[in-house]
């Protein structure tokens, strides 16, 4: 059985989960304010995303050898500190600043949590140890990001900051008295980064990160395209905000269960189709009769959206299991946080490049060309998978 700690554990990423994008469902309120364009504003994203991309592999590798537990916990408290600070900028550059310290701060929560709970847990459990740590992230789109979104509705996109201030703070808080001492593991030599050139391994971080700049070319636009769909404003985004958390706990328990049995690779391919057919039903949404120009939308686009959006969340999140299980079951001891990383990396370096594509998408076609660039990224991400499992089977 698994040790309760490892849940605990999962307070690490629904904390990063929600900072990262709390403010989301504002977005359009926080531009007005701030004097930004949409596109513009939606490069916070992008630039939390890219810093924790690029700096993550080397600060994990840094601290692999120092103990789980501080590491963890001031991560976490560096994370709140910095986003209480964001409910007072006063400027747009100024939050930019403050997304990009957030990225680098966050690199020592999510790679060393995940290392944390593969250490709690029994060799034939780690995937699935692993799992309920990134499901953290599930939690954030159920529970964290809507709640901001209904914050902000009361307290204004600045309130969404303070909250997820607080919510970082309580997770270290709880970690700290919950998490055993944890010794550190091997010093990472600089020679670790050198894992990335195998093939296996690549591969598999390559997945990750076309996966979700396909699926975040449209969620780090969401409350404008829900918004674009169904006329819903601040916390209607938030309540269709959670069917993507839905979705999402639906992925992790198909990946879960999928990680280590036969077939994995068949179903990272489907589930990268199962991401081209959502993410197009945006753009189909937006573009077709189902357009509403003002009030709630009917019931019948209430449903196709709230299919399209759990559908497309469940495909991101079955993936992510059966990459990080292939990752661990590839990848030598001592190299384990810094490939942990490197695909923590791909997560948010996905998740910024998405954003820049649907920036591009947005100032060439509008909001409504967003679905199909995503779409256009998925079945890239679908052959990649192909090849992927082609060349595992001649290796096998």
């Amino acid at each position: 059985m698994l040790s309760r700690t490892i849940f605990v554990l999962a307070l690490a990423s629904f904390a990063t989960g929600t900072e990262a994008y709390v403010y989301a469902g504002h977005l359009e309120a926080l531009a007005e304010e701030l004097d930004q364009p949409v596109a513009a504003a939606g490069q916070l994203a992008t630039a939390f995303a890219f810093t924790y991309a690029i700096t993550a592999p080397l600060i994990a590798g840094l601290v692999a050898h120092l103990g789980r537990r501080p590491v963890i916990v001031a991560g976490l408290a560096l994370l709140g500190g910095l986003n209480l600070l964001a409910a007072v900028s006063p400027t747009f550059w100024g939050l930019i600043v403050i997304r990009i310290l957030c990225g680098l701060t966050a690199g020592l929560v999510g790679p060393i949590s995940s290392i944390a709970a593969a250490e709690l847990a029994p060799p034939e459990r780690r995937g699935q140890a692993m799992a309920i740590v990134f499901g953290g992230m599930t939690l954030a789109f159920v529970l964290g990001i809507p709640v901001g979104s209904a914050i902000g509705d009361l307290a204004g996109w600045r309130g969404t900051f303070v909250y997820a201030g607080v919510i970082a703070i309580a997770a270290a808080l709880a970690i700290r008295l919950v998490l055993p001492a944890m010794p550190g593991g091997t010093r990472t030599d600089r020679h670790a980064l050198s894992i990335v050139r195998e093939r296996p391994v690549h591969a598999h971080l390559l997945l990750t990160l076309v996966g979700f700049a396909s699926t975040f070319t449209v969620i780090a636009y969401v409350g404008p395209v829900v918004t674009a769909i169904t006329g819903l404003t601040g916390s209607g985004i938030g309540v269709m905000q959670m069917l993507i958390g839905l979705g999402s706990i639906v992925g992790i328990v198909v990946g879960g269960r999928s990680a280590d049995r036969p077939g994995a690779q068949r179903v990272l391919v489907l589930s990268f189709l199962v991401s081209a057919f959502s993410l197009a039903s945006y753009s189909a949404l937006m573009s077709g009769p189902g357009l509403v120009a003002s009030a709630i939308a009917s019931a019948p686009v209430l449903v196709m959206l709230a299919v399209g959006m759990v559908l497309g969340a469940s495909a991101l999140f079955t993936r992510t299991p059966i990459v990080q299980a292939r990752l661990l079951a590839v990848t030598r001891p001592e190299a384990r946080p810094v490939v942990l990383a490197l695909n923590g990396s791909m997560v948010f370096f996905g998740q910024g490049l998405g954003a820049s594509i649907g920036g591009a998408a947005i100032g060439l076609g509008g909001i409504e060309a967003i679905g199909g660039a995503g779409a256009a990224v998925a079945l890239v991400g679908a052959l990649l998978a192909l090849a992927a499992s082609r060349a595992s089977a001649c290796d096998a």
